[in-house]
């Protein structure tokens, strides 16, 4: 049995943010969220348990049942978050992989590999390192003569010598779980900051049982996420691993260096995506769909032949040979029907439209069903709101609203209805009726003078 332990309870305060590191976003999913799934995936990890602390809450809402939670109460170091997992996992046989909530790329594939390592080696631990350009701030792998890992000497603590040391920590530790709370338990706080580190387990199992390092070539998938530019760092490594998964399986992408995709998006082969478009949550976008520039999803299905440019378009679905944009806006459970126009300057907000409707430019449709066929002329405007309360707009097949028409909203209009161009529409509308509800224009005669008096010659 391998049972993974993510080490989550820091606050993490050089992100200088309220939210705890561990569960900041990266690519509008949370860090840790990364590590559970991958972990999930794995075939060798047979229970997840999580160490949590600061905001604890905040995790139980992301996690839910998909972990079992231990608290670390004060934030007395990495070694005593672990032993925070005691209750958890002191009598249970096997191994336990040690995975810092900060490490959010460490793919399946590495994973597993690291653990199948430890087994096959015959360690009792297993330090995961790495091999870096600029060691700073890292603690440093020191080996005997044989290879195995003698301690790990953290970067203040390190003297100059070892401090050229390359090869450093990951923070990824294997272990036997039947040595893991007896050599805690020896651990002491005498560092600086008088804490108890776990990478002084190195130092007192070393000579005693069989300590090994397993190095890892693509140095990202261990890094540490601690600030915000080492976040701009793991997104941009995520957005190239991403985007060249999409490509290989048949996405065109234009510019993909500029090009954000979120680990959750499901894209089909023969998609398009152009030039600084963001797709995120658990978007879908089926085949023939070209989508950008500029352009911005989330949480939303694209069907079929789509075409989305300079738009944004949150929580909604877009229905096969639809055209958005540019400068269009779909939010809160917009449903675009086939073959739509939903033009220039048009937002649509917890609406749906039938077949074959157009809304070209500078119109707002919200709280509404609207049918098949029907045309919005520029400026006309669903007046959901009363100050108070949303009310519904129902519209239905084959309607023409003119230019500059309010529809007030609680409203029902019929099939067949026209409503001329500058109506403010209070009352429901039969089917086959035009609604004409504007002021009566006067035209006074002569009257210019009257208003305007000639400038006096100079």
């Amino acid at each position: 049995m391998t049972y993974a332990l993510i080490l989550a309870a820091g606050k993490g305060t050089r992100m200088k943010s309220e939210i705890p590191k561990c569960a900041y976003p990266i690519l509008k999913k949370p860090m840790i969220s990364y590590i559970v799934e991958k972990l999930e995936q794995t075939n060798n990890v047979n229970e997840i348990v999580c160490v949590v602390g600061y905001k604890k809450e905040v995790f139980y809402d992301l996690l839910q049942q998909r972990v079992t939670f231990v608290t670390q109460e004060k934030q007395l170091g990495t070694a005593n978050a672990v032993l925070s997992a005691k209750v958890i996992l002191e009598n249970k046989k096997g191994t336990t992989l040690i995975v810092p909530g900060d490490v959010p790329l460490m793919s399946t594939k590495l994973t597993d590999k690291i653990i199948n390592t430890h087994h096959a080696s015959g360690n009792d631990l297993t330090v995961v390192s790495m091999i870096v350009d600029n060691p700073k701030g890292y603690g440093r792998i020191l080996k005997d003569d044989d290879g195995n890992v003698e301690k790990i000497v953290e970067d203040k603590d390190a003297t100059y010598a070892e401090k050229q040391i390359r090869e450093v920590n990951s923070g990824v530790y294997v272990i036997n779980n039947e040595y893991l709370f007896d050599v805690l338990k020896e651990v002491k706080t005498e560092n600086k900051n008088q804490e108890y580190y776990l990478t002084d387990i190195v130092n007192l199992m070393y000579g005693k049982y069989k300590v090994g390092s397993f190095v890892v070539r693509d140095v990202h998938q261990v890094m540490g996420v601690n600030d915000l530019y080492q976040i701009s760092i793991a997104e941009r490594f995520l957005r190239e691993d991403i985007n060249r998964v999409h490509m290989t399986n048949g996405v065109s992408m234009v510019n993909p260096e500029t090009i954000t995709i979120g680990y959750d998006v499901v894209m089909e082969p023969g998609v398009t995506i152009l030039p600084n478009t963001t797709i995120t949550g658990k978007s879908v976008i089926k085949t023939g769909a070209i989508v950008g520039p500029n352009t911005e999803i989330h949480e939303s299905e694209i069907h079929e032949d789509v075409i989305v440019k300079h738009s944004l378009i949150f929580d909604s679905t877009v229905m096969e040979k639809s055209t958005i944009g540019p400068f269009a806006h779909l939010r809160e459970n917009a449903i675009v029907g086939i073959g739509n126009r939903i033009g220039n300057f048009v937002e649509i907000k917890n609406s749906q439209t039938g077949r074959e409707t157009k809304a070209a430019h500078l119109s707002y449709i919200g709280d509404s069903s609207v049918g098949c066929r029907v045309n919005f002329g520029c400026g006309s405007i669903t007046v959901n709101f009363d100050g108070v309360s949303k009310h519904k707009t129902n519209i239905g097949d084959d309607v023409f609203i003119g230019c500059n028409v309010n529809m007030i909203a609680p409203l029902n209009i019929s099939n067949n209805v026209f409503i001329a161009a500058g109506s403010t529409v209070t009352k429901d509308i039969p089917e086959g009726s035009l609604a004409i509800a504007r002021g009566r224009q006067v035209n006074k005669t002569d009257y210019y003078t009257h208003l305007i008096k000639p400038k006096p010659e100079k």
